[in-house]
């Protein structure tokens, strides 16, 4: 989570950072900051004017896409609290004050601060966190700690995983047209058993070993609570203490952040710095060259030197993807500005192997000269080189890693425009509304072009969904299930407005809904007859759905006939819906499409299968076509 600064140079900086953007979008966000900062000082105890939700249109609108918006909030004490921006009580008022005459200086075209100089608070601020987090990366070379991090990590189990998994290569290897260009030498070289532990270890870290946490659940009730505030912390293997209150039982639930990877050996939980600390220990106690990766807009993770490749490889074990470096910039639309990379032998600027656009970055890189910069890091590198301790040979090898590495970054942009065309996927950890609100996803339209064959059951063909389980039931007339299929996405065609399933721990409730920014939202299901000797004959729906504040939920069946004639049927009454006019057709395309509301939420106003999470066995959606033969 971004750390508000305590300078006004900061302050003026984030300020400054506005005119970075076109002059529409940098006055849209100047307005928005302002009465923000007016609403909060006209009402400074009513807890209303602190809350800024995520999915709120100034924000989608206005502060996100301007480059130095949200910074400036928090740089004034806004915190993140699961879907929404919060000002905590215990913060001081000054720094808004201070924001808002800066802001009110700027509209009336007054000078509100000069150039950063070298030596500026900024730099100083920023040169101190540097060499503090150079600091901490050497509690990954303590042997006990290390000993520790490899008694939790199933060694045995993911060798023998990654071995079968080098076999099976080789064995299509073997059959493949490469062997004709490849030599087996080179290809053992290419791909090493070292290489694919480390894709096991990292699938393993993700799904088995550690646990994302937005909010803690409560420890009477188990309902995930609310973000209140945060204290600092006494310990020093923990940088700060938050605090989130269960809405149901009142209480206070302390969700404390650990810097210190040892404890989290044992909880085994948290947010992207906990999940990089950790796995960058475990790398680093299997005997991997590791180093931590720190980018100044929001994120860590993880790289490792391959010896096959000679190159750094990216790793993020919170979505479990290795070398792809340009996920951050084209998949989750980050602007980044400085990465810095941490490991026991140097500190690097490695910004420029995550990016496409230097030119853009360069722009935004406003906290010091790159002299400077580069001039700071050498002189950390080398003092830690030059210790007692650090052996020549280690110093020598580390100094053509290095060569290798800016070789290796000189060419970057030309290689990485030769596969422009790769896809990369917006961030996958945290809530949905929380990531696509920071604009680290994008709405997109999912086609898994699933089509169900109601023909090989049968005469009579039922398909139930339960969205508290999220699986799909085809169902014989005698109860017995004849298939089955997990998540909602997968048996359906398309999707279109970034539909989601949505749990409400605090009502207990679950449904489907759009995406936030999203207009509308659309479900498709196809259901098609692939046995000519039969046609089908009846259709009957059961299922729920339930609107708020004007908002529509509508169904609709499109009947398609062997002479490509299709009809349109409308369902008047989604709860008990039965037809004939389907009769003959030989595919049927259902259709439900939600829209409207109110407000910034209007989004969530559209529900289908809107169910109680208690209710574990009620069925939300029943299908049921009667088949005939010719």
């Amino acid at each position: 989570m971004y750390k508000p600064q305590l300078n006004m140079e900061s302050l003026e900086r984030c300020v400054k950072s506005l005119e970075e953007n076109e002059n529409n979008v940098r006055d849209e966000a100047q307005k928005a900051l302002l009465n923000i900062c007016r609403n909060v000082l006209r009402s400074p105890n009513d807890d209303k004017t602190r809350e800024v939700r995520l999915d709120d249109e100034v924000v989608v609108e206005k502060l996100l896409p301007a480059i130095g918006a949200m910074e400036c909030l928090f740089d004034v004490g806004y915190v993140e609290d699961g879907e929404r921006l919060f000002l905590p009580g215990n913060v001081s008022l000054s720094r808004l004050q201070s924001l808002s005459k800066l802001l009110s200086a700027v509209s009336e075209s007054k000078p509100v601060t000069k150039d950063i100089e070298e030596n500026s608070t900024a730099q100083k601020a920023f040169f101190k966190k540097i060499s503090k987090d150079f600091h901490n990366v050497m509690h990954y070379e303590d042997p006990d700690l290390q000993k520790k991090a490899r008694s939790v990590i199933p060694i045995a189990q993911l060798e023998i995983a990654a071995m079968t998994k080098m076999r099976h290569l080789q064995k299509s290897y073997k059959f493949s047209d490469a062997r004709k260009t490849t030599s087996s030498t080179q290809f053992e070289t290419e791909l090493t058993a070292k290489d694919l532990l480390l894709v096991e270890l990292l699938h393993w870290f993700k799904h088995e070993f550690f646990e994302w946490v937005n909010s803690p659940k409560c420890s009477r009730c188990s309902t995930e609570c609310v973000y209140e505030s945060v204290v600092p912390s006494t310990n020093h293997r923990c940088s700060r203490i938050e605090l989130h209150r269960c809405e149901k039982c009142n209480i206070i639930v302390e969700f404390p952040r650990y810097s210190h990877p040892e404890p989290l050996l044992t909880l085994r939980r948290g947010r992207c710095g906990e999940w990089a600390n950790v796995f960058t220990l475990l790398c680093r106690s299997l005997g991997y060259d590791a180093r931590f990766i720190y980018d100044e807009t929001d994120h860590v993770w993880t790289e490792i030197w391959s010896a096959s490749s000679k190159k750094w490889i990216h790793l993020d074990p919170c979505e479990n993807v290795i070398d792809k470096p340009l996920m951050y910039e084209k998949g989750w639309k980050k602007k980044l500005t400085y990465v810095i990379a941490y490991s026991k032998d140097e500190v690097q600027d490695v910004t420029w192997r995550y990016t496409q656009d230097q030119e853009a970055i360069m722009k935004r890189r406003k906290i010091c000269t790159e002299e400077s910069l580069i001039q700071f890091l050498r002189s950390l590198t080398d003092q830690r080189q030059n210790s007692s301790n650090y052996s020549s040979a280690r110093k020598n090898y580390v100094i053509m890693r290095s060569l290798l590495e800016l070789a290796d970054m000189l060419y970057i942009p030309n290689l990485q425009n030769k596969n422009s065309n790769e896809i990369y996927e917006g961030r996958t950890s945290g809530s949905l509304a929380w990531r696509l609100a920071r604009g680290e996803i994008v709405q997109a339209d999912i086609e898994k072009n699933y089509i169900w064959d109601v023909s090989k059951y049968g005469k009579m063909f039922e398909l139930r969904y339960n969205i508290v389980k999220d699986i799909y039931h085809v169902v014989h007339n005698d109860g017995t299930i004849l298939e089955q299929k997990s998540g909602w996405q997968e048996g359906t065609n398309i999707t279109n407005g970034g539909i989601f399933r949505k749990v409400e721990n605090d009502w207990k409730m679950v449904y489907l809904t759009r995406s936030p920014q999203a207009q509308y939202g659309c479900i498709k299901w196809i259901f098609e007859i692939a046995n000519s000797e039969l046609y089908l004959e009846t259709f009957k729906l059961r299922t729920k759905s339930e609107v708020f504040h004007g908002a529509r939920v509508s169904w609709k069946i499109e009947a398609i006939f062997s002479d490509d004639k299709v009809i349109v049927i409308p369902v008047s009454n989604c709860n008990n819906f039965y037809t004939e006019d389907v009769r003959k057709a030989v595919k049927l395309n259902i259709i439900v499409t939600l829209s409207g509301g109110q407000g910034q939420t209007a989004w969530q106003h559209a529900q289908v299968f809107r169910q109680s999470l208690e209710n574990i066995e009620e069925a939300s959606m029943i299908i049921n076509i009667q088949l005939k033969n010719h």
